[in-house]
């Protein structure tokens, strides 16, 4: 009988559930869609009591299209960045706030000039802004001066507290929380003390290769009732895994709902500008690197304001509508005929942690198409990822990386592949599976069952598809428009915020969460 790894993965835009077989050979999968609630500006939550039922019904539907086999290991990753707080008895009495809530700005300004940002990065890793939650959790105390007797969590415990009953999480989750020490892997008693917080609040953290016995399981999944759940880790760092990224000289740059460009050490390794996080990850790796919020979540923009036809056509034929976008997208040429785009639709991470850059186009013109809009906000995506790997390699002290692999939805676009190594000017290495978590998480989960003896095991699990190559004449151009990019940016800092406090002032906004349906 074939031994097999169930991964689920709790992300932004959905709960997937992979079945693997030891070779990383995909067995079954199931998938639902997670909602994202912005009811008010700068919010951006998800129901916790969703997001647990479809991490159970996703495994419940996966595990029965296995029809051969026996699921010897499991795991759950999520999104990094989470916050939720909970009563005394670990009830939900907030929603999940996501990397994508920036309501916390003014907390994270204030921290910036009652404390030394820079002491904070040098222990946690990661620089003081509104994603994080040491400014969230601030922001719930100033709205509540009240508030006492609560618990901290992140996506990742609630879902193994009401799995398991063990209040437990793993370091990479930890570490991408702002309130860790990365270098004693313990929360950072200096840190909790500026929020006024005991560490007996949080839950205890404990390595990604921890194994839970699979007889406490809570739910009601009879296939998992004896089988072992590896802690695990969060999606970042295993979507690098799961591209085969595994040295310090390779990079993995990834475009889902947001995007990155990581690359792993055997250190934590601090940038002086603070343009680049640093996170622990497993078996003394520290993932190195640096995330936009502003991804795949544009081209969804674009499908639901500019594309509703073709949204709703694919709908009828069962098709993907971003293939068709992406496709259409194609008749425009490089540089969307001088389209730019600033694609700040929910403010920016790295490298310059401008929480209050806004969604800008440059260069619109009589002659522009919904298609030359839907180009360059591909494009954009490409240059916000292209400034991230600047800074990647300025701290690297490198003129470029061995090796770039590119995974996550966007790698099902030949198109925005294409764009993507031309502006970067390198070959990207293209992995046959787009769901670079899922197999990342595959792996840990084999090597913590001692299934695997290193985690580089992962160079024979991953199958390459293609190599993308840029084409000179591309990046040249591609050069140039980033130049201007960079510019319009720095020009309209001040512009920036001046927009985004009058969207924060007293008129009243009807923001739209991208799912209906809510339940409470």
């Amino acid at each position: 009988m074939e031994d097999l790894i169930l991964t689920v993965d709790a992300g932004t835009g959905s709960t997937r559930a992979m079945v693997f077989n030891l070779n990383g050979e995909v067995i079954a999968r199931s998938y639902r869609k997670n909602n994202l609630y912005q009811e008010q500006f700068n919010w951006a939550v998800q129901n916790p009591k969703e997001i647990l039922e479809n991490v159970v019904e996703v495994c419940r539907s996966a595990l029965k299209d296995v029809k051969e086999g026996r699921v010897i290991g499991w795991t759950i990753s999520t999104y990094y960045h989470s916050l939720l707080l909970l009563d005394r008895d670990n009830n939900p009495i907030t929603d999940i706030l996501t990397w994508a809530d920036l309501r916390a700005s003014k907390q994270a300004e204030t921290l910036k000039e009652r404390y030394d940002s820079f002491s904070i990065y040098k222990k946690t890793g990661c620089p003081v802004h509104s994603m994080y939650p040491l400014s969230k959790i601030l922001w719930f105390l100033e709205k509540d001066p009240g508030l006492k007797d609560f618990k901290v969590a992140s996506a990742k415990d609630y879902l193994v507290y009401n799995l398991f009953g063990e209040r437990v999480v793993d370091e990479t989750t930890a570490s991408t929380l702002g309130l860790l020490n990365i270098y004693s892997l313990k929360w950072d008693t200096d840190i909790l003390d500026i929020i006024g917080l005991k560490t007996d609040q949080f839950p205890e953290v404990l390595p990604p290769t921890t194994i839970i016995d699979g007889k406490n399981l809570k739910v009601d999944i009879p296939e998992l009732k004896e089988v072992p759940f590896i802690l695990g880790s969060g999606d970042g760092a295993l979507s690098n895994l799961g591209m085969g990224v595994i040295e310090e000289d390779e990079v993995g740059i990834m475009v889902g709902t947001s995007g990155a460009v990581r690359t792993f050490a055997t250190r934590p390794i601090l940038d002086e500008k603070q343009r680049i996080w640093s996170y622990y990850f497993a078996d003394g790796l520290w993932l190195i690197g640096g995330a936009i919020n502003n991804g795949g979540i544009t081209l969804r923009w674009v499908r639901d304001s500019l594309f509703q036809d073709v949204a709703k056509e694919a709908e009828m034929l069962g098709i993907d509508a971003y293939d068709i976008i992406t496709k259409l997208a194609e008749k425009s040429p490089p540089g969307a005929k001088g389209l730019i785009i600033l694609p700040f639709l929910t403010g920016e991470r790295n490298p310059y942690w401008n929480d209050k850059a806004q969604g800008t186009i440059i260069g619109l013109g009589l002659s522009h198409t919904r298609e030359d809009i839907a180009r360059a906000f591909m494009e954009s995506v490409c240059y916000r990822l292209y400034s991230v790997y600047s800074a990647l390699k300025d701290l690297f002290e490198r003129e470029g990386f061995r090796e770039l692999r590119a995974g996550g939805g966007f790698s099902r676009s030949k198109l925005w592949l294409q764009i993507m190594s031309d502006v970067f000017g390198e070959s990207l290495i293209v992995p046959t599976l787009e769901e670079n978590t899922s197999l990342g998480a595959m792996v840990l989960t084999s090597f913590a069952l001692k299934i695997f003896d290193s985690l580089k095991k992962v160079k024979e699990i991953v199958k390459i598809r293609e190599i993308i190559r840029p084409d000179k004449k591309y990046y040249l151009l591609y050069k140039e428009l980033y130049d201007i990019y960079l510019d319009a940016y720095w020009t309209l800092d001040s512009i920036f915020k001046r927009v985004y406090e009058f969207k924060r002032g007293p008129i009243n906004f009807s923001l739209n969460h991208f799912s209906s349906g809510r339940t409470d």
